[in-house]
């Protein structure tokens, strides 16, 4: 949605800030129904779940691309915000039951790379359908994409399916559901990763959604240019994936985690001050190299802050995350509507940084030693 929210807003003739609910729509609900979907994966099957989502995100998709008014649009991206709720939290939760705790962060940084490759495909793709065929186009080729990926999981589960069931537990009642995350949020660690990502994602969320409308209307690049600069966030992503197992062990969980969040504030005041767009080509990808360089670290957190329940966990971990970020979206857009775009990158850069403080002097022993 970042490359073509200008375009959305040009085509509805309303405000960036306007359309911003077309974005966190989607962010609101994937954040929601993690409490629906860790329960739901613990009990039935982690893999079994995920191919269930996958259909219904399919049909969501392409309603999102053949809706024709904004309240239609928000409303077939919150349905597929639902949907698609299951999937990457409940393969995260699904790597923690079958790896090691101290190979886990390296395996995830490699899962990551199939999350970054999406995003830098998300991010061109959005930019290059939208300029050339309209923003509508883009979702009707993820509506296939997502086809192919229903055919290939059903090819998978026919023909393994010990290994696609494995680590059912739970009797699946509401009432077990709601005793499982008020058991959860009763202990310090889970409380204390939640607060982590809470900020993570309200901060770096917020502002990035609009480094490309920023690239539009301050210097009035087309979409396919957009989408082009934003993928070199993915670039930086993927640098840090081929590095991660050396970065792990040389720098550890909580000084990974700090430079990470030096590089991205350093990086959100250098565009909120930018003079030439080519600061953005140099900011964007460095930004996404120290993004993951948190973010890694946090995921493996989530999957270790509490074992036993570890679908249910790494849900409200996805639904703290989710829903800051449709937060800061939202408000973000409301103060880049008043006071432009230099007052949230900065407030970003600030956040992020105090959190990478906190993580290099408070994260737990239970945590960091399982690294």
């Amino acid at each position: 949605m970042d490359s073509v929210l200008p375009q959305i807003a040009l085509e509805f003739d309303v405000s960036i800030g306007s359309v911003a609910f077309v974005a966190t729509a989607y962010a609101f609900a994937y954040g929601a129904f993690q409490i629906v979907f860790g329960p739901l994966g613990d009990r039935y099957g982690k893999y079994r779940v995920i191919l269930i989502a996958c259909v219904g995100s399919m049909l969501a998709t392409l309603a999102c691309g053949l809706a024709s008014s904004l309240t239609g649009i928000a409303a077939a991206r919150l349905c597929s915000g639902m949907v698609a709720a299951a999937i990457v939290p409940l393969a995260i939760a699904w790597v923690g039951d079958v790896v090691a705790d101290n190979e886990r962060q390296a395996v995830l940084a490699k899962f990551m790379s199939g999350q970054i490759l999406g995003l830098l495909a998300g991010q061109i793709g959005g930019g290059i359908f939208g300029e050339y065929f309209g923003w509508r186009s883009a979702f009707l080729v993820i509506a296939a994409i997502y086809l192919a990926a229903v055919a290939g999981l059903l090819f998978v589960l026919a023909r393994d399916r010990e290994a696609t069931a494995a680590h059912i537990r739970g009797n699946g009642s509401i009432w077990q559901t709601l005793d499982v995350f008020m058991r959860l949020l009763t202990r310090p660690v889970v409380r204390f990763v939640l607060f982590l990502v809470t900020i993570e994602a309200f901060a770096m969320f917020g502002a990035f959604t609009y480094v490309g409308a920023s690239l539009n209307l301050r210097y009035g690049f087309d979409f396919a240019t957009i989408g082009l600069y934003l993928a070199t966030y993915c670039i930086g992503g993927l640098a840090y994936v081929v590095q991660s197992r050396r970065l792990i062990r040389i720098f550890g969980p909580g000084r990974l985690s700090f430079l990470g969040t030096v590089l991205v504030a350093i990086t959100y005041a250098a565009i909120a001050f930018a003079p030439s767009h080519h600061v953005y080509l140099a900011a964007i990808p460095l930004m996404g190299f120290g993004f993951y360089m948190l973010h890694n670290t946090l995921q493996t957190c989530a999957t270790q802050m509490a074992p036993d329940a570890r679908g249910s966990s790494v849900a409200i971990f996805a639904t703290f995350y989710f829903l800051s970020q449709a937060v800061g979206v939202f408000l973000a857009g409301q103060v880049i509507d008043g006071f432009g775009f230099a007052p949230v990158f900065l407030t970003a850069a600030v956040l992020l940084l105090f959190l990478g403080i906190v993580m290099l002097t408070r994260l737990p022993p239970e945590l960091s030693r399982r690294f």
